[in-house]
């Protein structure tokens, strides 16, 4: 595995080649220093596929306006750990980052790797970007540090501080070291808040700043329990959320023993329970598409649109009443495991769908290689560059066979013991710590109600579990050679 420091030294030997002159080409670059684009990553927080792909606005900001990626994984389906998968490219067996608190959790394992100086915004800061990291930047943070740390690697560090209250309408803002509180009855809604602390620093380079900028935009919507904006508080009021085959299953005697153990037949209070949090979980995206809409209207202003990749995408997905699970995440089915990634900028083909198998590990690998990044560098990553699915014009590129998926246990109510699996772009294969293992045939079997992990060829059987193993200890080349390779069609 390629440590902080290593890539530190990556990053220095990549300056210098840069300073080379203004055509300099480094190996494994998509683009030339001269030309380098702006970068930005929109991730909102508990926002499954479904619930994202029904609000109008994202659909013709996005989904209209560049490509839809259709299996988008959240590795391991918990903030904390998606968070640094985020910022650093490693999955979360190599980060350390399980949990979201305690020792094992957010910041305390964070800060004790070392990511503090290794993290795309550091690698980014030392290729000649300008970064600027708005919301959330790890659980837990400031723990353990002076509540008015900033860590090295950012430009502009308008960041929550996650060791105390932070909702919507009520948090603590730390303004590059300055601490503010904020409230919605005062003009400090969140996603308002930070959408303009955004938006001054993309114009600060019309101001004179010529270096391309990377933002990073963590906002908390439509984080479970909801607090939308006073202003979308009637919105949608006869919404229900959808009744998937799959909504309070009948069956599940093929689930593992833990959720059978748990999951009862959902009551009525449950269901209206989940229509409530569907309902304001909407009216919650709604501040989200219009700080959207400002954005692009920002970047049009400044002139800086045609040269900016915005990646837009969610840090895990969302139950609700699937598989008799009301409310959370970390189960390792589609509706949490799979997240929304849709991404516009400079070759990107409008409109185009992507059903080729990614993830939020993919994210760093990508963003250093439309930097100009060295391939070593690029490499030293556990994910792939999306860049040759990006600017694919139609056509199927070889790509990954398969990706992992890996949780550590925990998580209330509905506790799921620890997994690794993998998920391709057809099926899904699950391993527990308990033994237990699930397999579905995504074509056939979409909603996962049947599991025929028990039914497999035993060749089948043991060439998944082969793949799983080789997955959940790898580290950057290791991992791709686990992937296998699903070739163009």
């Amino acid at each position: 595995m390629v440590t902080p420091l290593l890539r530190g030294l990556f990053f220095a030997s990549f300056a210098l080649s840069s300073a080379c002159g203004p055509g300099a080409q480094t190996a494994g670059s998509a683009t030339r220093p001269k030309d380098r684009p702006n970068l930005i990553v929109v991730v909102l927080d508990d926002a499954d596929v479904g619930i994202t792909e029904s609000m109008p606005r994202f659909r013709s900001l996005f989904m209209e306006q560049g490509v839809r990626f259709t299996s988008n994984l959240a590795n391991t389906p918990l903030c904390g750990p998606a968070r640094a998968l985020l910022l650093t490219g490693q999955y979360a067996h190599n980060t350390k980052v399980y949990y979201n608190n305690g020792p094992e959790g957010g910041y305390t394992p964070w800060r004790a790797g070392g990511y503090d100086e290794g993290n795309i915004g550091v690698w980014l800061k030392a290729a000649g970007y300008r970064t600027g990291l708005f919301g959330k930047y790890m659980n837990d943070f400031p723990l353990g540090r002076e509540e008015t740390f900033v860590p090295k690697g950012w430009d502009d560090f308008r960041v929550i501080l996650s060791d105390r209250e932070a909702r919507n309408n009520h948090f603590t803002l730390s303004e590059n070291g300055v601490l503010k509180l904020q409230e919605a009855g005062s003009g400090g809604y969140q996603t308002d808040v930070l959408s303009r602390r955004m938006r001054e620093f993309i114009r600060a380079k019309k101001g004179g700043d010529s270096r391309p900028f990377f933002a990073y935009l963590a906002l908390s919507a439509p984080h479970v329990p909801p607090e939308p904006a006073e202003r979308h508080r009637l919105a949608f009021p006869d919404e229900k959320a959808p009744r998937k085959p799959s909504f309070d299953e009948a069956d599940i005697s093929d689930k593992p023993k833990a959720l059978r153990d748990q999951a009862e037949p959902l009551t009525p209070w449950w269901n209206r329970e989940i229509d409530k949090t569907y309902r304001e979980m909407r009216q919650s995206l709604l501040s989200v598409e219009e700080a959207m809409d400002a954005l692009i209207k920002t970047l049009e202003e400044t002139g800086e649109l045609s040269n900016t990749y915005i990646f837009f995408t969610s840090d895990n997905g969302w139950f609700r009443g699937e598989h008799r699970i009301p409310t959370e995440k970390y189960a390792p089915y589609e509706e949490s495991i799979r997240v929304p990634l849709f991404v516009r900028g400079p070759g990107v083909p409008a409109g185009r769908t992507v059903s080729q198998v990614v993830g939020l590990v993919d994210l760093p690998a990508t963003l250093l290689d439309l930097a100009g990044a060295p391939g070593e560098l690029i490499a030293s990553s556990d994910g792939r560059s999306l860049v040759p699915l990006l600017h694919a014009k139609g056509e199927r590129v070889p790509w990954r066979e398969s990706i992992l998926i890996e949780h550590f246990g925990g998580g209330a109510p509905f506790r799921v013991r620890s997994y690794s699996g993998i998920r391709s772009e057809n099926d899904v294969y699950v391993e527990y710590a308990s033994g237990e293992t699930e397999y579905y045939d995504l074509i056939k079997d979409p909603y996962q109600m049947e599991n025929t992990a028990g039914k497999l060829p035993p060749a089948l059987l043991a060439n998944l579990s082969q793949r799983v193993k080789g997955l959940e200890t790898c580290a950057a080349a290791t991992c791709r050679a686990a992937e296998g390779v699903s070739p163009a069609k």
